[in-house]
């Protein structure tokens, strides 16, 4: 398997938040609707619970800065250290605030000469440490998240209703600046040709993501391709591995694993998503930024790691991204 990586424009806000399991889903459906990119979705997904054909990361921001891209990857997920724990109150009192002040810093800036690591204090950053950085706008704030209140329309008398009827709803709307670029890395198997997987997204830009597509949510534009290593942008000699999407771990694997759980509200996309059984079940991962530490024989041959999810729908052809690719890295916490 190779990983590709795809710039993307965002074109518009967004009613669904961009997630890597997200766009595999809506990636299946244009390949689902079209044989001619990549063949049968079916047999596509006929040995997908040994060898995904494609694994689809989170989108991650990234800047250039003197000439180079540099990726705002999510924080690795790691506790504090207990030889670190001091015993006198006023220490206490200061690795208190240190940890409050790092639990803002909610990404590590990353490129192939700033490798990710959660111990160096000048790649890890927040808002304000991102809009110092790269000198975006006082108005900057990465993702913002707006309430927008909706209501049902009688399409009888084309009013609301009254009493009863009247039964307004909110729901979430995100935006970025328009200064925001993003990432997605997708690891794709031998036998798919890239321009398949590329072809797919840039129907998915046009077409639109997530919730609310046909008002015009959604929309994004590829503008670039290429062919990326992701140890590049990790540790020579790691103890761990940093997921950059949701993974669900396979069992015996892992000595330890740390990580922030993530529960999936799958939803049917496509023609399903109107049919009687439009939800799936949801599904405990682990959320990107999770840090495993593979046991000394079960170390990754492969550029990722997970599992399939089945059995979480009605529909028995239902597969759920589990896998994520990932960055090795020195977590420096003792693996057993």
């Amino acid at each position: 398997m190779k990983v590709f990586e795809f710039s993307l424009v965002l074109r518009s806000d967004f009613a669904t938040e961009l997630q890597g399991d997200t766009l595999f889903g809506h990636i299946c459906w244009q390949l689902a609707q079209d044989p001619g990119l990549a063949g049968d979705i079916s047999a596509l997904l006929q040995n997908y619970d040994k060898e995904p054909f494609c694994v689809v990361s989170d989108p991650v921001m990234f800047f250039e800065k003197n000439g180079s891209r540099e990726y705002l990857f999510k924080a690795p997920f790691l506790p504090q250290s207990s030889k670190d724990i001091v015993a006198d109150p006023a220490g206490q009192m200061r690795q208190e605030n240190d940890r409050k002040r790092r639990k803002r810093l909610k990404w590590t800036i990353t490129s192939t000469s700033l490798k990710l690591d959660h111990t160096r204090e000048e790649t890890m950053a927040g808002v304000a440490e991102i809009k110092s950085r790269y000198a975006l706008p006082p108005e900057w704030e990465g993702m913002k998240t707006v309430r927008q209140t909706h209501n049902s329309i009688d399409r009888l008398t084309g009013t609301t209703g009254t009493g009863a009827a009247f039964a307004p709803y909110a729901v979430n709307q995100y935006s970025w600046h328009p200064e925001t670029r993003f990432a997605v890395f997708v690891g794709v198997r031998g036998d798919i040709k890239i321009a398949a997987i590329k072809k797919a997204l840039s129907r998915i830009g046009i077409t639109g993501y997530g919730a609310d597509a046909s008002t015009g949510k959604g929309r994004f534009e590829i503008t670039e391709q290429s062919e990326v290593d992701l140890a590049n942008f990790g540790n020579a000699q790691p103890d761990a591995i940093c997921v950059i999407s949701a993974v669900v771990p396979e069992a015996e694997t892992y000595s330890a694993v740390y990580f922030d759980p993530f529960v999936k509200f799958g939803k049917h996309g496509n023609v399903l998503a109107t049919g009687a059984s439009p939800f799936k079940q949801p599904v405990l991962k682990a959320a990107a930024g999770a840090v495993l530490m593979p046991l000394k024989d079960k170390w990754p041959q492969k550029p990722y790691i997970g599992r399939a999810i089945r059995g979480l729908s009605r529909h028995s052809e239902t597969v759920e991204q589990g896998y994520a690719l990932y960055i090795p890295i020195k977590a420096g916490v003792k693996n057993d």
